[in-house]
């Protein structure tokens, strides 16, 4: 026989795991019930279905049902979202689940990120609160429109929007439209979902994609003209708003305003959006760094400096895409103005490993990442003074 080539060329081949992926945060879940099925047709309780577009809703869900409406406002955002998700709750008085039970059994069978409730939901305020804990809890982002008079009375403090303001839960926002809007047009209940929506606009793996949600331009959601009172009211309770703006004749007709959370943080929605996806990023490219060595990341310098790395490789990223800005800030470390050129800092450095104790090193963990971010938000508003002389 042959002298065998692998004796010359002994070789080893070692494959490389897929490790996780980034989760995608332009996905939602509609929660219907068995009301809202058109004639003869059939979905399990606790099972969901992916549709790409309304005439596929139209085919398991009657016209004017809760899934019906939120997908006109879902899809009619333009670029249009490739598809959204629908939960078949079983909302049973007695046997079926709360809205934040329904949200965690959804989340077992599949991850999507806004969870989009029927209206009916927001008549209950105990239901909503639970929904929206839930939501800060599991990295979930819930919303709803109200249209009581109370939402749009700065004197009223016991209105949903007020109750969840002064909780200060970060992953809920509420919107506003008059009853007689509603009352023209059902889908305008759910303007909320086309501000979900919109955020898929956002490509965190693409330079300048990041988005506010302040001012779009949502397709088929109705400007309203409310009183000076009205829209007071709604930006003290961080309500958002869909409105006409007009000056000297010449009127914009529909914007989105006051795009709020109920963060006691004062952030606004796309604040929000941005951490949980940055945040998500970054336990990502930890996590397949460690995971997915062929052989082995050693507790060293050379191991740790690789974890630092894959880490600004996301912040870095960040930047490019626009969810991090340029500043300066006051270096906690010197106590003097210092630069982060790209919108981060990381303090830590490779040689932090060094420092480890016995016993931490027995645990085989690295040093804590201590890394300040600055978000580079969005310009909403833009005082001038002119001086005539």
């Amino acid at each position: 026989m042959s002298y065998p080539v692998s004796n010359v060329i002994p070789l080893t081949t070692i494959l490389t795991p897929a490790g996780i992926s980034a989760a995608n945060f332009n996905t939602a879940f509609i929660f219907a019930t068995q009301d809202d099925l058109a004639s003869g047709v059939t979905f399990d309780d606790d099972t969901y279905r992916d549709y790409a577009g309304l005439d596929e809703i139209l085919e398991d869900f009657a016209e004017d049902s809760v899934p019906d409406l939120i997908a006109r406002r879902w899809f009619a955002v333009i670029p249009s979202p490739p598809q959204i998700s629908v939960y078949m709750w079983n909302d049973d008085p007695t046997t079926g689940d709360s809205p934040a039970a329904a949200a965690a059994k959804a989340t077992d069978a599949a991850w999507r990120y806004w969870l989009l409730f029927p209206q009916s939901v927001a008549d209950t305020e105990a239901d909503v609160t639970a929904l929206a804990d839930f939501c800060d809890a599991n990295t979930h982002h819930a919303s709803f429109t109200l249209s009581a008079p109370a939402v749009v009375d700065p004197q009223d403090d016991t209105d949903l929007a007020s109750v969840l303001q002064a909780r200060g839960n970060r992953r809920i926002f509420i919107g506003y439209r008059k009853p007689e809007t509603v009352s023209a047009d059902a889908s305008q209940a759910y303007a909320n979902a086309a501000v979900c929506a919109v955020f898929q606009k956002f490509n965190p793996d693409a330079d300048r994609s990041a988005i506010t949600a302040e001012y779009q331009v949502l397709s088929g959601v109705v400007g309203e003209s409310l009183t000076t009172t009205e829209y007071n009211a709604l930006k003290d309770k961080n309500v958002v708003f869909w409105t006409e703006v007009e000056l000297q004749g010449s009127t914009d007709p529909s914007r989105t305003i006051n795009t709020r959370s109920m963060s006691s943080f004062g952030e606004f929605i796309d604040d929000v959006v941005n951490v949980d996806v940055l945040a998500n990023r970054l336990k990502v490219a930890r996590y397949n760094y460690i995971a997915n060595a062929s052989t082995k990341r050693g507790l060293t310098v050379r191991g740790h400096a690789g974890l630092l790395n894959a880490t600004e490789g996301v912040l870095k990223q960040f930047y490019n895409n626009g969810v991090l800005g340029r500043v300066t800030y006051t270096d906690p470390r010197t106590g003097e103005e210092a630069e982060a050129k790209f919108g981060y800092v990381v303090f830590t450095q490779a040689e932090d490993v060094l420092n480890l104790s016995a016993a931490e090193r027995t645990e085989r963990e690295y040093p804590p990442t201590n890394v300040r971010v600055f978000l580079a938000r969005a310009g909403h508003t833009a005082p001038i003074d002119v001086t005539v002389e």
